[in-house]
């Protein structure tokens, strides 16, 4: 600890660099008298397009050190609400301004700006394929100011935000939207008319002209950090680095070394018996940083870059370890990565793209080395991308490489078709993989969406990137549709509607069970909202369940029905509420004693926020499921009744901008009771056995509690408590607090950690 303590007197100064234009909330300086202005915005959440003028009034300018945008929002004083909120978190309890720029006006990728009320900020990505993160947190600020019947926003954009093309001559053309949200009416209002999660969003941004000027930018971000481990009694100090550099004219460079992510954001707990792996978002700062560029992905189906592969568990083999006890004794579940570098790179309508990074060597096993390489180009209406992704596992003795060519063609502001043609080879092994996707909007108030995948199987995406399932054809077709012309004394403001069909297969031919669902919302004029789904399955096979064993490949399984309702409450003066319910059920078999699938899902869930800076969150789920079918091996399987408990408590609390405390937690007790065995046959039927099984309970918890402290914008110091452990028993009678408290007595990991991260 002495090493860590003097380690943080190297980090000792801080230089701010003041701006020619104060953000402070005041529009007071002259050029926003020659802004350009807008005034004119529509409804689009919920979506009427309804035009509003002069209600709320936006201005934009740029000079050399970057863009500002300023809003004017009147409004009474007893309807303005601030609540602040953690980053990136977008609620219904705060008035905010957007806004949605995409600097070099191409259509390819725009940034999402906002700022509440209670001066939280919000950042996203949005790129032309669909995809939408709020992983990425830009260097930009803002700043909020209430007066007597309006309320102002000012925001800041230094040119050196993101990786921007440099344009000829000195003037920059862009693409814009402006947005306010009213947090008491629960309505979004665009200068556009569209908003991120439409697919005409892209189409309906505005063009402006602006002056252009380069700038280019250095940051060196130091830290030091310590993590002790209480139970496993394994300490950890570390000194490391970030540093980030832009050109102003199209390059950046980013690079951390010997990075510590102890901070950063618990998972939540998911207990996962089914064939297919949890794909958990990335929640480490470096790792979302300037990385649009390197996305690939369709929906949860998969991603060709999945950077939590990056310090997940080692590999390990403490059989042929001569000392196989102290092996077993070392075994961590994460890796110490070395450094990671990316370097991107925009020069006219081509974008470039490196990216490596190598973990530590840990005991009794050897490091990844991962590179990724992109390009993408853009022709105007389509766009022509290829990535390799690579991984050298030398422990394993193995090599991973994908190949994709992307494409996007924008047939119109209402048609656009996506392409993904995949090359995966692994130890000489190679495989194809192939998307095509449509999404159509005929009006402003309906879309269609269809798509196509193929996976070959044995496909391999997964040493870097994710794949929920290889050895698939997939073909789905979706759409909807909005209702608003309701009558002015009706109690409905808007009725969604909305259908997904979904036909699934292995490669062989064999059919997973046809899947249509009905979604339905109604939209109330008290801004509640109540939402019903319909479901169906057929009768078909699980291809996935026995984990591709040749002899018994799939299990047919009978033809369910399924039925939510959800409802979303007001937000009252100090809580709200919601809560969900569902039932599921299948039909009979045929061929054991079985009195068909049954599930039942309950959800209550509310937030308490008695003033601005304080907000509780409580949730209970209960999950019942009769006959639950879990494989154990080979054509085996166990039969349980089953409930699982899931209670989850967070609070965020803040005192000023500066300080900022979180609490998540999640607690979850498993029981499995009245255990079947069952065998499955080569033609997928189902028997009984007599195998004898147990019945069996699971516990877990995950506990985190963050203290956040702001020096400046971008330096930080971390005070962080974890706290986690499962419990697996079998044949053993606990009761459900008892299955709650195992982990929590006996977690299996309780870790202080200390941080100081600063910005130079």
């Amino acid at each position: 600890m002495k090493i860590f303590f003097s380690s943080i007197l190297l980090f000792f100064a801080i230089f701010i660099k003041p701006e020619s234009i104060e953000i402070d909330g005041i529009l007071d300086e002259p050029e926003w008298k020659n802004a350009f202005s807008i005034n004119e915005f529509y409804q689009t959440s919920p979506f009427n397009l309804k035009k509003s003028k002069d209600e709320t009034v936006a201005y934009i300018f740029s000079n050399k050190d970057g863009i500002y945008v300023g809003f004017i929002n009147k409004q009474s004083n007893a309807s303005m609400m601030s609540k602040k909120t953690l980053r990136d978190e977008m609620t219904s309890l705060s008035d905010k301004n957007s806004v949605n720029i995409d600097f070099d006006g191409e259509g390819n990728k725009a940034y999402i700006l906002a700022i509440n009320l209670g001066d939280s900020y919000f950042d996203a990505i949005k790129i032309k394929t669909g995809d939408f993160k709020t992983d990425w947190d830009g260097d930009w600020i803002a700043k909020t100011k209430r007066y007597d019947g309006y309320w102002v926003s000012e925001f800041y954009l230094p040119w050196n935000l993101v990786l921007m093309n440099q344009p000829r001559g000195n003037k920059r053309k862009i693409k814009y939207s402006v947005a306010r949200y009213r947090a008491k009416e629960q309505i979004w209002v665009a200068s556009s008319g569209s908003t991120a999660s439409r697919p005409d969003f892209f189409e309906k941004l505005d063009s402006l002209e602006i002056a252009n000027y380069t700038k280019s930018r250095l940051n060196f971000f130091p830290y030091v950090s310590s993590n002790q481990n209480s139970i496993t009694k394994f300490n950890d100090n570390k000194i490391g680095a970030e540093i980030f550099y832009s050109s102003g004219t199209g390059t950046q460079i980013n690079a951390t070394f010997n990075p510590d992510f102890g901070q950063a954001e618990s998972d939540d707990v998911v207990i996962n018996f089914s064939a297919q792996e949890t794909f958990y978002s990335e929640k480490r700062a470096f790792f979302n940083e300037n990385q649009s560029l390197f996305n690939i992905n369709n929906y949860d189906r998969y991603s060709v870059m999945n950077t939590r592969r990056i310090g997940s568990a080692p590999s390990y083999d403490c059989e042929e370890e001569n000392d196989s006890f102290e092996c077993e004794d070392v075994k961590k579940n994460y890796s110490d990565i070395d450094y990671a570098i990316r370097y991107t790179q925009k020069k006219g309508k081509t974008e470039l793209g490196f990216f490596t990074a190598q973990e530590h060597d840990e005991s009794f096993s050897i490091g990844r080395n991962f590179y990724t390489i992109r390009s993408r180009t853009d022709f105007g209406d389509k766009t022509l991308g290829y990535m390799m992704t690579h991984v050298d596992d030398d422990f394993n003795n193995s090599t991973a490489t994908v190949n994709v060519i992307d494409y996007v063609s924008v047939k119109s502001d209402q048609l656009t078709y996506f392409t993904d043609l995949l090359f995966s080879e692994k130890n000489d092994d190679s495989k194809f993989g192939y998307r095509s996707q449509f999404n159509f909007q005929p009006s402003n108030f309906s879309f269609i969406s269809g798509s196509v995948l193929y996976f070959d199987k044995d496909f391999q995406l997964n040493d870097f990137g994710y794949l929920r399932r290889a050895d698939w054809i997939h073909v789905g077709l979706g759409g909807g549709s909005k209702k608003i012309d309701f009558q002015e004394n009706s109690a409905i403001d808007q009725f969604e509607f909305g259908f997904d069909l979904n036909y699934d297969s292995d490669t062989g031919g064999n059919s997973n069970p046809l899947r249509f669902d009905n979604k339905n919302a109604i939209i109330f004029k008290d801004t509640s909202k109540l939402k019903f789904e319909f479901g169906i399955e057929t009768s078909g096979k699980n291809t996935t369940i026995t984990r591709k064993n040749p002899d018994f490949p799939f299990v047919k399984i009978k033809k369910k029905k399924n039925i939510t309702l959800d409802f979303e409450a007001i937000n009252y003066k100090f809580w709200t509420y919601d809560w969900r319910i569902s039932f599921e059920q299948g039909d009979k078999y045929n061929s054991w004693d079985s009195n068909g699938y049954k599930r039942e899902f309950y959800k209550i869930a509310g937030s308490y926020f008695p003033n601005d800076n304080l907000k509780i969150n409580l949730q209970y789920r209960v999950r019942k499921e009769n006959e639950w079918l879990i494989w154990s091996e080979d054509n085996k399987f166990g039969l349980y009744d089953s409930q699982q408990d899931t209670v989850s408590v967070g609070l965020n609390w803040f005192n000023g901008n500066k300080h900022e405390v979180r609490l998540k937690s999640q607690f979850v007790a498993l029981q499995a009771d009245n255990p079947r065995s069952l065998v499955s046959d080569k033609q997928g039927y189902l028997y009984d056995s007599n195998e004898s099984l147990k019945p069996f309970t699971q516990g877990v918890v995950s506990f985190q509690i963050r203290y956040k402290y702001e020096i400046v914008p971008l330096s930080y110091i971390y005070l962080v408590y974890s706290k986690g452990g499962s419990n697996f028993e079998e044949d053993e009678n606990y009761s459900k607090s008892e299955i709650f408290n195992q982990p929590w007595n006996n977690p299996s990991d309780e870790v202080y950690s200390i941080k100081f991260r600063l910005k130079y």
